[in-house]
């Protein structure tokens, strides 16, 4: 896990307008343990991820002021556990295979002891993500997810392996991708896991051009910059996941998609403009580092930077 380790560490991107490490949704505080890697620097404001690697062991009965995913990884791990307005609170064993998840919303007590190694993902959303968002959905200004054992939901698996894989990366998709992701996992867990269930709003159409030309123009500005789902949303005057998928309506790609897009556009014409080197372009169109404009910039043309360069 050390490369896991150094990838974090060499992708720290600072920025005073990032919400504060010690002020984001965080387990490892209420558990005393340090994670094998994390988000703390990626920039993300309202979701963590923490990856554990654990030997046998267990939390310190707690209540959080987050919701909060366990997602195990490894198979046929029994876990005793607690949790409120579960078997009326008693201690339960549990056997949980890959994939195999717990729900633990804010406010409730929790309690759980494993007696060999684990390795888990846990995905941290803070209450302003999910409130934001019931108000937007589900016509509600506060919901109260239910605490949840051996749920197996292939969603919730795939976004937390999406997140890790990202940041073992090195961050390439950026704070827009994570975002997004941590946006959709948000509208799942309150779509399928929260106490009153309500009927969603429908939103059918796609961006109108008063909306879409000034989010066009605002990313080919800041396209060298990490732009965020949340900034975008507001330039078209709308929550991060009605935006999201109006955005892919009108232009059948997401906004991570395009800004990708985007990027490799801008990195062609200064390719072919040949005073810049290939890491300098890098890091003029957005990219985190070269190998990410080189992943994908041959994605989408089939061809190496370096080759579409040399004449």
């Amino acid at each position: 896990m050390s490369q896991s380790n150094a990838n974090e560490q060499a992708t720290s991107e600072s920025n005073p307008s990032d919400q504060s490490a010690d002020a984001l949704p965080k387990f490892a505080d209420k558990i005393q343990r340090s994670p094998s890697l994390t988000s703390y620097t990626a920039g993300w404001r309202t979701a963590t991820l923490e990856y554990y690697r654990q030997p046998a062991g267990e939390t310190p009965k707690l209540c959080l002021d987050h919701y909060a995913i366990a997602i195990c990884l490894n198979q046929g791990v029994e876990i005793e556990q607690q949790i409120a307005e579960i078997a009326k609170g008693r201690l339960q064993t549990d056997r949980y295979f890959q994939g195999g998840s717990t729900l633990i919303p804010m406010h409730h007590t929790y309690w759980g002891r494993w007696r060999q190694p684990v390795e888990s993902i846990m995905v941290n959303l803070s209450a302003d993500l999910l409130h934001r968002n019931a108000a937007e959905i589900l016509h509600r200004d506060r919901v109260e997810l239910l605490p949840r054992t051996l749920l197996h939901d292939p969603l919730i698996l795939q976004i937390a392996l999406a997140l890790k894989a990202d940041l073992e990366s090195g961050r390439p998709g950026g704070r827009l991708y994570a975002e997004t992701l941590t946006t959709a996992l948000a509208v799942h867990l309150l779509r399928n896991y929260a106490s009153q269930q309500q009927q969603s709003r429908q939103y059918t159409g796609g961006l109108s051009p008063t909306q879409i030309q000034p989010v066009l123009d605002y990313i080919t500005t800041y396209l060298d910059q990490q732009l965020s789902l949340e900034e975008l949303a507001e330039v078209a005057q709308l929550s991060p996941y009605h935006f999201c998928r109006s955005f892919k309506r009108s232009l059948g790609f997401t906004p991570h998609q395009y800004v990708i897009r985007q990027r490799v556009e801008r990195a062609k014409l200064l390719l072919r403009d040949g005073k810049m080197g290939i890491s300098e372009v890098a890091i003029a169109c957005g990219f985190t580092h070269q190998s990410h404009l080189n992943r994908h910039f041959k994605r989408l043309t089939g061809i190496t930077p370096k080759k579409f360069s040399t004449p």
